[in-house]
């Protein structure tokens, strides 16, 4: 009777183990239905998370073709919160951004690619691991769960081009298992 009993705690704690593992692991919820992006106008994607994981950090991949990047606007929002990431690379206010073509990228408030303002090189234009032109962590804290909103505004003439992917990679508040022993 003891060792079925020991042999039911040692399962106990492993499943309980495993799932903490696997809700504590990063998790990237795709969108990969293309969003055309109309020349000067927006367009406006959404994406619904099925999981209710607080949020300790958030990165966002965007796989993009346009021609002239510097002339497009990402805004993420999900509940109150709104974050523009992707803010007219190069644009001073006056003239043109950056003229280079297409993104590869995923944005991380961490990431080592240096600020995506003065990201500008081609084929793509914007690529590795750039930080946002605002930080993700305003959505730190939050839960994942519900739907989220990509909206992108082309804010020249003369360019256009598509969204075929973005991803949210999503970093939950790790879950600390205390009082288990395996006898």
């Amino acid at each position: 009777m003891k060792t079925a009993q020991t042999l039911k705690s040692a399962t106990l704690a492993a499943g309980l183990i495993l799932s903490a593992t696997a809700a504590s692991a990063q998790s990237p919820y795709c969108q990969n239905t293309p969003a055309v992006i109309p020349d000067v106008g927006q367009v406006v994607s959404t994406l619904n998370v099925p999981d209710s994981q607080v949020l300790t950090d958030l990165n966002i991949s965007v796989n993009a073709t346009h021609t002239w990047v510097g002339d497009l606007i990402f805004t993420l929002s999900h509940g109150a919160t709104n974050v523009i990431f992707f803010d007219r690379p190069g644009f001073t206010g006056a003239g043109f951004g950056c003229d280079g073509d297409d993104i590869l990228a995923t944005l991380d408030d961490e990431g080592a690619g240096g600020p995506v303002e003065n990201m500008c090189s081609n084929l793509p234009a914007i690529f590795d691991t750039p930080t946002p032109n605002n930080p993700l962590s305003g959505f730190d804290g939050q839960s994942a769960n519900g739907t989220w909103t990509l909206t992108i505004s082309d804010n020249a003439g003369g360019d256009v081009g598509q969204v075929s992917q973005w991803c949210l990679i999503t970093v939950p508040v790790p879950v600390e298992l205390m009082g288990f022993e395996v006898k």
